[in-house]
């Protein structure tokens, strides 16, 4: 009996293939757990993976029902036997990865992008067609309009016009100019016209301008020898700066254009007249594939292709906002940190849409499967972003496959009910009446608050001779020699501790209040618990806990933006803050991090820049309240506006410190006939109000003291300005030491009793 033998996989294919596999694991390990894939899978991910081997589809099948329109409407059933609980990962696929910055330009530019999300949506732009030829009862209507233009511009009878303009379509121009070929030379026809085009380009009256936009590309055209005839027209596609000449593949007959980038159609469609097809010439250049057609007869063409849409500009720009706004309800997110080409690390956010299959799968609070994405990275280093899908119950054959979209740490089931709301529509009540009902504890907490007595008095005098300052500049180090002060090498072995961390057993900048606001969330609850609503405070939001109460207040104040922050600390890296009008996209920042969202009302944002002004408090252990006597500084953010209103979806840049004249040069009118004077009155009337809420519920236990930096808002009163507390929370050594060289030892002469110009004590009653 004859055998076949296969030859086994040589030893140093296998030994090639587990070294390959084991740089795969250590570099996604921490990833796959987080994830949740069970160990043995990971095998099979990386070997589908690096296979790119999409195979669910041998596995499940999209529902049949006639009555689904949309791509998120479809649903997965199983279409084998069976599919046990954790026996298989499959991959799913993104149709579209962006970032914030990225949005609204890939909607716009990438091809067949914004046609997809429409679908995705159900959102979609209304169109202008221009019929190359119109109807009889059209012509009818046409002719009747244009024939007294025709019979002034071409100096002939009525009978004469209305033969010229059924002749010619109803086409205006070419009505006139056939009236001039017949009477006139050459050049007075060239002169008409350039004269009719020109009062085209001009909006005159006429079938339309020379150029225009559609929802694929834009059209020019113009005379190739700077005569009047349009004898050329040039076809402009947005591609992309990775899109390179060998990427494109453009197919010209006379009749015909087809346009490939990187094996996808960018542009198809007959041509509204023959073009010399040899004469063709496209270039690629700064992302723009600009396509030059020579026509074979040189006349105006009301389109370039045949049935092609046109857009208006402003139109097309705030329909494409629309479909960006719903698209949140698909949108998914994942980050990462990275380091930029200076070395510095960056957190960097992505977006994604899913693709068909991904879309399909529905969802339910008892999934049977579970979907996330994952960021793979190859040997190389080159990132890819997809999903991966595992079955983590046993699924019979005919069953729906469901996931649970909620993230893993919401359980409570009102604000998941909230989530939900995020991504699928449907009644509004249940979150107005958690707004309502939390908006009713905030006014009860408001009425009920405890405001701690301050010291008003001298601080009792403390024996202060020796400082330890964490990192201490070399300015500060004379300052504090200036002051009579030593520095001692150790905590242990100071009078006063000036660090970011606890040091037990010494008097340091460690007040039990730096606990209560030493984070955005920390502060947010704090404020919640003893304050609830003040005219002072900035209402925030925790994006993990009061999801349904945020979007009810973001129903019921539909003119708000929303500041959403993230708590996630990483050394070296400034965490970002977002500014967004859309209650949906605050929602789904949850998934990355994002803890708070804080109210901005549009006139907090002045010109362009969200002001924040900055006092330096200090809190020492017998409860007196001063403020850094020196003026405040001032901050802003930039924010990217559109028409007087801030762009719906943005990333702020860090804040930047600018000059005090400048704030009061754009603030002025804000500010109001008290000026800054009225306003950093009531800002320190805002700072006392804010330490007695706080120190009422903890007045710590008399031996430490507390630094606090807190910016304000300009929110808008009846008679001009007011401050709005945005932030509090304790001011880190390297920013006290960023303030004044003086700064430490100014602290440590006030703790110790004496007095300091560069503060001075906030004298308000306690009652």
């Amino acid at each position: 009996m004859a055998t076949s033998c296969v030859d086994p996989p040589s030893v140093d294919a296998a030994s090639t293939y587990m070294l390959q596999y084991g740089r795969f694991e250590a570099m996604h390990q921490q990833q796959l757990e987080a994830l949740g894939l069970p160990r043995s899978l990971w095998r099979q991910l990386y070997d589908k993976i690096t296979g790119e081997t999409f195979d669910i589809g041998e596995w499940v099948v999209f529902s049949d029902d006639d009555t689904v329109k949309s791509l998120a409407e479809h649903t997965l059933s199983l279409k084998s036997e069976k599919l046990e609980a954790e026996s298989n990962v499959f991959l799913v696929d993104h149709i579209w990865t962006t970032t914030v910055a990225q949005e609204l330009q890939d909607l716009d530019n990438v091809p067949g992008l914004l046609e997809r999300m429409e679908k995705l949506t159900g959102i979609y732009e209304p169109q202008r067609n221009l019929p190359a030829m119109p109807d009889a009862d059209l012509l009818e209507n046409t002719v009747d309009a244009n024939v007294a233009a025709v019979m002034s511009q071409a100096g002939v009878d009525e009978a004469r016009a209305r033969e010229l303009l059924c002749k010619a379509g109803g086409d205006i121009i070419e009505a006139i100019v056939s009236a001039s070929e017949e009477t006139a030379p050459s050049t007075v026809q060239n002169s008409v016209q350039s004269q009719i085009m020109q009062q085209l380009e001009e909006g005159g009256q006429g079938d339309g301008p020379t150029e225009w936009k559609t929802r694929g590309y834009e059209c020019v055209q113009y005379s190739l020898d700077n005569s009047a005839q349009l004898d050329g027209v040039d076809i402009c596609v947005a591609v992309g700066a990775a899109v390179h000449a060998r990427d494109v593949e453009c197919n010209v007959t006379a009749t015909h254009l087809t346009v490939t980038v990187s094996g996808k159609v960018a542009v198809d469609g007959d041509l509204h007249a023959e073009v010399e097809a040899n004469e063709t010439t496209w270039t690629v250049e700064a992302g723009v594939l600009s396509v030059s057609l020579v026509k074979r007869k040189a006349e105006y063409w009301p389109e370039v292709l045949v049935g092609e849409h046109r857009t208006d500009p402003i139109t097309h720009a705030k329909h494409v906002r629309r479909v960006a706004r719903d698209a949140w309800r698909y949108l998914q997110g994942y980050d990462y940190l990275a380091r930029s080409t200076d070395q510095t690390l960056a957190k960097r956010t992505f977006w994604y849409v899913a693709d068909a299959v991904g879309l399909a799968v529905a969802h339910d609070d008892v999934p049977n499967v579970r979907c996330l994405p994952l960021l793979y990275v190859d040997a190389q280093g080159q990132m890819t972003p997809l999903s991966i899908l595992w079955p983590i119950r046993d699924i019979t054959q005919g069953t729906t496959l469901v996931r649970d979209v909620c993230p893993a740490w919401l359980t409570d089931p009102q604000q998941r009910q909230g989530y939900l709301h995020a991504i699928f529509s449907g009644p509004t009540q249940f979150v107005l009446d958690a707004h309502e009902q939390l908006a009713s504890m905030w006014d009860q907490t408001a009425k009920d608050a405890v405001r701690a007595n301050i010291a008003t008095g001298p601080t009792p005098k403390l024996p202060v001779n020796s400082l330890f300052v964490r990192d201490i500049t070399p300015d500060a180090k004379a300052a504090v020699a200036a002051a009579g002060l030593v520095l001692a090498d150790a905590p242990k072995d100071a009078d006063i501790v000036f660090d970011d961390v606890p040091c037990e057993g010494r008097l340091t900048n460690q007040h039990s209040l730096n606990a209560a606001v030493y984070s955005t969330e920390n502060a947010i609850t704090a404020f919640q618990r003893i304050a609830g609503a003040q005219s002072w405070l900035s209402p925030g939001f925790l994006l993990k806990s009061q999801i349904c109460e945020l979007i009810g207040a973001a129903i019921m104040r539909n003119n708000s933006w929303w500041l959403l922050k993230s708590d996630q600390v990483v050394a070296g890296v400034e965490p970002q803050t977002v500014l967004t009008s859309n209650w949906i996209t605050a929602v789904r920042h949850a998934d990355v991090g994002y803890s708070a969202a804080l109210e901005c009302t549009p006139s907090m944002v002045i010109g362009g820049r969200l002001f924040l002004v900055e006092r330096m408090v200090l809190v020492t252990p017998a409860n007196g309240v001063f403020v850094w006597a020196a003026a405040p500084r001032i901050f802003q953010h930039q924010i990217a506006m559109d028409a007087n209103k801030p762009e719906p979806y943005q990333i702020l840049p860090p804040a930047s410190e600018v000059s005090e004249h400048l704030f009061k040069l754009q603030a002025s009118v804000q500010l109001g006939s008290g000026g800054a004077t009225r306003f950093d009155t009531e800002t320190e009337h805002v700072i006392v109000d804010a330490m007695r809420l706080l120190l009422g519920v903890d007045s710590g236990d008399g031996t430490n003291f507390g630094v606090f930096r807190m910016r304000f808002a300009i929110g808008q009163g009846a008679d001009g300005a007011v401050p709005v507390l945005h932030e509090v929370r304790p001011a880190l050594v390297a920013e006290q030491l960023a303030v004044s060289s003086d700064f430490v030892p100014s602290v440590a002469t006030v703790i110790a009793g004496g007095s300091d110009v560069h503060w001075r004590q906030i004298q308000l009653p306690s009652n």
